[in-house]
């Protein structure tokens, strides 16, 4: 009767330990930028292979390669506006004009293989104070740096309030190009 019960106790920290270590190893994979493109003066769009897990990590991520981002990219970390990290889980997608709405594609690239699937993961936006808001988009929340690099969570009370200009901002550079 104790046998039973101590194997089923060890098949369950067996299954417990191999999902945090996918969990680990998944958060430990090196994020590859893929395309990066200036929309106009200030605003970026980043592609990404893909992101850590959390939103501690993505915030993370960028705070950790802000250095690789203006030296290989060329994005002013002083002055930008905004960026939009996408995420390109299925990989760069030719350019087909019979799926063009569900991708995003980076014009200042020259190939065919230059768009990715439409998967928003983050937005940063720089106060004048230069404070940046992150808007983490898969079930994430809205977080305020300060200058200082203190973190603040933000609630969800005011998320909602401006979504249709936000949407209809981005649909509009997505639509309009």
């Amino acid at each position: 009767m104790i046998v039973p019960m101590i194997k089923k106790i060890l098949l369950v920290l067996l299954a417990l330990f191999n999902i945090i270590a996918l969990f680990n190893a998944w958060t430990l994979r090196q994020v590859n930028v893929l395309f990066v493109e200036k929309i106009r003066t200030g605003n970026y769009v980043i592609a990404v292979d893909h992101l850590p897990l959390t939103d501690h990590d993505k915030i993370s991520w960028f705070n950790d390669n802000k250095q690789m981002l203006q030296s290989h990219y060329a994005i002013s970390m002083e002055d930008f506006e905004k960026i939009t990290i996408m995420e390109a889980v299925d990989g760069v997608k030719r350019v087909n004009s019979r799926w063009v709405d569900d991708y995003y594609c980076f014009n200042s690239i020259d190939s065919d293989y230059r768009c990715v699937d439409k998967n928003l993961q983050v937005n940063i936006a720089r106060a004048q104070d230069g404070t940046l808001t992150f808007y983490i988009h898969s079930i994430g929340g809205i977080y305020v740096q300060g200058v200082d690099g203190s973190m603040q969570k933000s609630n969800y009370e005011y998320y909602f309030d401006d979504l249709d200009e936000r949407l209809g901002e981005t649909l509009n550079r997505w639509l309009f190009r």
